[in-house]
């Protein structure tokens, strides 16, 4: 999940031809003023790592002895995590505290690297990109197989995961009009802009954010910009991708197509608009929690779960869904790079149908707004204030209709990795290496729908060296019932560039668990290049 957001990060800033000093840390919070290039036209090979370590004691514990590696979803969801209370849990119902739960106290970490080659013969106009992940928990498995796992003693394990693999092509279209073809397993982003080169406000920030889609898929995409004398005036990406591919003769697949455009009348000013298009023919099936809103796995991460009765002889219905989004956004100044105020705002409605052949057919229509403000005061890449707000729609509001938002998480794991928010707890922590469950996993809120608010401000005690941020957000449901209300804190160190070494404690209350959730975590993250 947070591969694809620290990649962005690490391929944003070390190929950046910028000042490299405070980069990484802005590059964390999702601003950092870079541009990217090719891989040096020397050797037409480039390398850049990136690891990331991560101490962490929290009450969250997960009860699911089955449960292996990575571990995604709500908190208190199909996942098997609780909140471990100060009279423990009695899991086995014998009347005691079971001995063997007193907190989560763990160490997880994971290393990604970052290999392209761009032949010099070819004058880098094509390329072959290629990211490859290992991350375990210390201590966890040995002389195995399987990703997410590895740390065990003795280690020799075989976890390497594959991120991206893929070909790049530059044609030459004239000295205004930039194209770049991807063809292979890619980054699969909700905006107009290539999640392999963007800068990281750039996709946090535009189209949907990374709320509805944020992962990889196998496919072709096109990106492109024209310009003018005064810089890049319009964007445009266009795309299929084949998310499932179960029989390869039958219709039995899912499909996600996409095109997006982007207007820039100035540089510091955007207007977009997109539409997407998934077509799912699976029936559910695809993987061990199947796929779709009919699926296990869009239950287990906080999406919508349609249940579907079975036909008169006991076997599966025929499901079929087709879901269209629709996305309209607007920026002035999103990163920061043009001056001390940006602002950020974007809608998006889906709307489709499932059909069943033991039901009548249930239409979908949900919607979503989001604004962002943000403002930095002082000197330092951390020296800002920032506020959102995020409203989502409730389901229950239509006879056969569901209302509420689709993401990418009814289809893959952890395929909507929103990050801008600030939360650690409240949402998704977009650095999370094998462990993410905070109380709201998906946008939908597993249909619920909710109003989010959040705020955080922070300063560079010593600009560039060493940042002290706090942030709060609250959320309630589409009905007004309380989600919860975060509180945290983090001081971060940037010794050198590329290190960030970090302190962090955070804490949601008033949530539907009866001792409030709590985490405290030490990390660092270093790049390698």
């Amino acid at each position: 999940m947070s591969a694809l957001l620290a990649s962005i990060a690490v391929l944003g800033i070390a190929r950046a031809d910028a000042p490299r000093e405070g980069l990484l840390q802005e590059a964390a919070a999702g601003a950092a003023p870079v541009q990217p290039r090719l891989p040096d036209a020397g050797t037409g090979f480039s390398a850049v790592a990136l690891m990331q370590t991560r101490a962490i004691a929290s009450n969250i514990v997960t009860t699911n002895p089955f449960l292996d590696g990575q571990v995604v979803g709500p908190l208190g969801g199909m996942n098997g995590t609780v909140v471990l209370g100060a009279e423990g849990l009695d899991l086995d119902g014998d009347g005691e505290a079971d001995r063997d739960l007193d907190g989560s106290r763990y160490v997880e970490q994971r290393g990604t690297a970052f290999l392209d080659w761009a032949p010099t013969a070819l004058d880098g106009r094509v390329s072959l990109a290629s990211a490859f992940e290992i991350d375990f928990l210390w201590g966890d498995r040995s002389y195995g197989t399987g990703g997410n796992t590895g740390g065990g003693l003795g280690a020799d394990m075989v976890n390497l995961q594959t991120r991206r693999l893929n070909a790049r092509i530059e044609p030459r279209l004239g000295p205004r009009h930039a194209l770049t073809v991807v063809t292979g397993l890619q980054f699969l982003g909700d905006s107009v802009y290539d999640p392999a080169t963007a800068r990281p406000d750039d996709l946090f920030r535009s189209g949907a954010g990374l709320r509805i889609w944020g992962t990889e898929a196998a496919g072709v995409s096109a990106y492109g910009a024209v310009s003018d004398a005064s810089g890049v005036r319009l964007r445009y990406r266009a795309g299929s991708f084949t998310l499932v591919e179960n029989g390869v003769g039958i219709r039995d697949d899912a499909a996600l197509h996409v095109a997006d455009l982007q207007w820039q009348p100035d540089l510091r000013s955007r207007v977009g608009l997109h539409a997407w298009l998934l077509r799912d023919f699976t029936e559910g099936s695809g993987g061990s929690l199947g796929t779709g809103l009919t699926s296990p796995l869009s239950e287990l991460q906080g999406g919508p779960r349609f249940v579907i009765p079975l036909e008169e002889d006991g076997t599966a219905a025929e499901v079929e869904t087709d879901v269209v989004w629709l996305v309209a956004d607007g920026g002035f100044n999103h990163a920061l790079d043009g001056g001390p105020l940006g602002a950020t705002a974007m809608a998006a409605y889906n709307l489709g149908r499932l059909y069943a052949t033991t039901r009548d057919p249930v239409t979908i229509r949900g919607w979503m707004v989001d604004g962002q403000l943000r403002f930095r005061y002082a000197a330092g890449a951390g020296s800002t204030v920032e506020a959102g707000a995020t409203m989502t729609s409730r389901d229950g509001t239509g006879i056969n209709a569901y209302t509420g938002m689709v993401t990418g998480n009814s289809f893959g794991i952890a395929s909507a990795t929103w990050g801008s928010h600030g939360m650690l707890l409240l949402f998704q922590d977009p650095w999370a290496v094998n462990r993410s469950t905070p109380v709201v996993f998906d946008i939908s809120n597993g249909g619920l729908g909710m109003t989010a608010v959040t705020v955080s401000a922070g300063y560079d005690l010593v600009p560039h060296r060493l940042t002290l941020r706090s942030g709060a957000g609250h959320a309630v449901d589409g009905e007004g019932t309380p989600v919860g209300t975060e509180l945290n804190a983090r001081l971060v160190g940037h010794p050198w560039f590329g290190t960030n070494l970090g302190v962090s404690l955070a804490t949601v209350q008033g949530a539907r668990f009866d001792t409030a959730p709590r985490q405290a975590m030490v990390h660092m993250e270093v790049l390698f290049f």
